[in-house]
């Protein structure tokens, strides 16, 4: 049986993978619908984001912009829209191949290092 291990004062909030607050260091944009909004936190399989653009619950086309090294790389997937106030949005992102995961994956981790790098230095 495995152990079952709680945090006192977290929540869970439906979220199965880590959040990242990207900075502008990070090299991500999203689009949403076609229009580029602001990215405020990212995961594997999920966003919240910004957008001037009033948009109701539903599932939207999203284009993923992101550096990874020395690559350029674009996962075009859908995003379920799961959480509407005006302006804010979250969503679970959907539609994307294990590849495009897997890059999504290695991205957050790429910036989870340097936000430790950042940290240290300051």
């Amino acid at each position: 049986m495995k152990p079952l291990i709680s945090l006192p004062g977290i929540t869970d909030r439906g979220r199965r993978a880590f959040r990242m607050t990207p900075v502008q260091d990070d090299p991500v944009s999203l689009r949403v619908n076609g229009d580029l909004v602001d990215l405020e936190d990212l995961s594997a399989n999920g966003v919240a984001f910004l957008s001037e653009h009033e948009l109701k619950s539903g599932c939207y086309d999203a284009q993923l912009n992101f550096t990874l090294g020395e690559r350029d790389f674009t996962i075009y997937c859908k995003v379920d829209l799961i959480r509407t106030l005006t302006g804010s949005y979250g969503g679970e992102l959907q539609d994307m191949s294990t590849m495009d995961e897997r890059l999504l994956s290695r991205f957050i981790l790429e910036c989870q290092k340097h936000a430790i790098l950042r940290q240290r230095e300051e």
